[in-house]
């Protein structure tokens, strides 16, 4: 199990900015509100006209939260109801994936086809439905969908062995130039891999598995990092290349964050690209430090828009982070956690006896419970009184 769960977290921490606490002077502005990066609500005409004038808009999000995703089909669709025509990159697939997206942009497939056609689950690992809104506006307005990723399969294997373990045919799926990280971006990923050397921990207490020195780590998260975000870059320049138009850049938001990932290569690659970078940011805090200029390697546009911390769980709730804990926004009829009896606006305390602070720990026992095939222990703050739910899971 670990072999497949380390990957995933990589990509959790490559995605999802820990939630940050709303703090003094910050003045929430309503949910899914564009800003400027003097804190100024933009309209949502303004920004999509900001975006129709750039080469490549960067468009970064957390793969599990809702309002993210709502705020991304409201860029697509004001961009494209606006005239614009451009391609959508994604790093949600593997360039392997091209020949049924092909397909799709041929319309010999729909968006409702899609995501089975593809193996999207298999391929991304998040749910198809919430991306699917995607996929039916570039239906309804032409565009062209392209995979930027490389394979999985690819990258751990050149991170573990190197290219010389790598057949020829797999050689072609490494991009042709591999642009380290940024000396901006080094101090914040050596961040990340303190948290992941912690998550990481946790997992080899689970299964015994020995722990990887901290130098080893950091040269591979790095690799990995390079990796992916030299390969989006490539990609996304030879898409422009080929159809003559921009491209909406859609990945997490650790490759759109200051311009350190995806749009660092791009302008490494091409310095004459104009690029939009467009963050989501959780509250003051988290704004104020995305929109500091002295973080960004070069200089470059910015936008943001607000939408709370959040995390769709597929034990099947929506759970969102607040300064009393994990509330449960949501849940889903049918769903384990239904099964459970959670019930929308309970506060998740513990789960399997861990405390839980964030996603990662209801993840982890989650891991445990299922590991001893048993139900997940949840405990609740319900109208003030503490309440012990059991959760399936098989």
């Amino acid at each position: 199990m670990t072999r497949l769960v380390l990957p995933l977290l990589l990509a959790v921490l490559a995605g999802c900015a820990k939630p940050t606490a709303v703090t003094p002077p910050w003045v929430s502005p309503p949910a899914g509100s564009f800003l400027s990066a003097e804190g100024t609500v933009l309209a949502d005409d303004a920004v999509a006209g900001l975006a129709r004038s750039a080469d490549f808009v960067l468009l970064g999000e957390s793969h599990t939260n809702l309002c993210d995703h709502a705020v991304k089909a409201r860029l697509i669709e004001g961009m494209a109801g606006g005239g614009a025509r451009f391609a959508i990159g994604l790093e949600m697939l593997p360039v392997t994936a091209q020949p049924v997206l092909d397909r799709f942009n041929a319309r010999t497939l729909s968006a409702a086809e899609l995501g089975e056609a593809v193996g999207w689950e298999k391929l991304w690992g998040f749910p198809y439905a919430q991306y699917r809104p995607v996929f039916e506006l570039a239906e309804q307005y032409g565009l062209p969908v392209a995979a930027l990723n490389i394979p999985r399969r690819v990258l751990t294997e050149f991170r573990d062995k190197g290219a010389e373990a790598l057949s020829p045919e797999d050689r072609k799926l490494l991009p042709g130039r591999i642009i380290p990280v940024s000396p901006a971006q080094q101090a914040a990923l050596e961040e990340q891999v303190g948290l992941h050397q912690s998550m990481r921990k946790a997992a080899a207490n689970a299964t015994s598995e020995k722990m990887p020195d901290m130098a080893s780590m950091s040269e591979k998260f790095f690799l990995v990092q390079a990796l992916w975000d030299s390969m989006m870059a490539e990609q996304a320049l030879a898409w422009r290349d080929r159809l003559g138009l921009p491209v909406l850049i859609l990945a997490g938001g650790g490759h759109v964050e200051h311009g350190w990932g995806i749009e660092y290569r791009l302008r490494t690659l091409d310095p004459s690209a104009s690029c939009l970078a467009v963050m989501p940011v959780r509250g003051g805090e988290d704004f104020r430090q995305q929109a500091d200029p002295s973080l960004r390697p070069m200089p470059g546009t910015a936008v943001f828009f607000h939408c709370a911390a959040q995390h769709k769980s597929r034990l099947g709730m929506n759970v969102v982070f607040e300064d009393t804990g994990m509330r449960v926004e949501s849940v889903e009829p049918g769903s384990r956690a239904q099964q459970a009896g959670l019930l929308p606006g309970d506060v998740l305390l513990s789960a399997g006896g861990r405390e839980l602070k964030e996603a990662t720990d209801l993840h982890f026992a989650a891991m445990a419970a299922s590991r001893d095939k048993k139900p997940l222990e949840l405990t609740v703050l319900r109208q003030g009184q503490t309440v012990t739910l059991n959760l399936p899971l098989d």
